[in-house]
């Protein structure tokens, strides 16, 4: 018995080893950036006006609705009035106005997911994201959280703790500066 229980267990380190070298810090790191960068890009493509490209129509219950397979931001960037609308109602903020919070959430969806695909500014970029949810939690959908913000607010602190892996600008210019001092 204790033979079968040492085999198992050196399965179950080398698989998890094998898994843990191949994902490690680097591969994973990209893929929290990229989760948490498209949970908030998709929210901005809400938020203004959207060029889309590669149209098709899709029918539903017979009748005909416009899709695409891709919806880019039109610019310059145009916040739509019903963005306006919800920040001054569903989701209006204490001591921010709607008009300035719509900018603010805006703006941050815009810029704070560009950042983290590219790997610059990650932890910056992450506590920005970290700040954004937890408003959104408190304030916006406080029920929400064991079903959304929770995971969100998990991958924003990983990248906040970790950072972006060395598939980064940031590990790029890092070690640039590095190698000049």
């Amino acid at each position: 018995m204790s033979s079968f229980l040492s085999r198992a267990h050196g399965l179950y380190t080398g698989v998890f080893a094998a898994i843990e070298k191949s994902l490690g810090g680097d591969v994973l790191a990209v893929l929290a950036r990229l989760t948490l960068a498209g949970i908030f890009w998709r929210s901005l493509l809400t938020k203004v006006e959207t060029v889309k490209l590669f149209k098709y129509t899709e029918y539903i219950n017979d009748f005909p609705v416009e899709r695409a397979h891709v919806r880019l931001p039109d610019f310059p960037l145009q916040i739509r009035p019903a963005t306006y609308h919800q920040f001054n109602g569903d989701f209006a903020l204490p001591l921010i106005p709607g008009e300035l919070a719509a900018l603010m959430a805006t703006v941050g969806e815009f810029i704070l997911p560009i950042l983290l695909v590219l790997g610059l500014a990650t932890r910056f970029a992450a506590a920005g994201l970290m700040v954004m949810t937890l408003v959104i939690q408190f304030f916006v959908y406080p029920e929400a959280w064991w079903g959304t913000h929770a995971m969100w607010a998990v991958i924003a602190l990983y990248l906040m703790a970790k950072g972006p892996g060395r598939l980064s600008l940031d590990h790029m210019f890092g070690n640039r500066f590095a190698s000049k001092a």
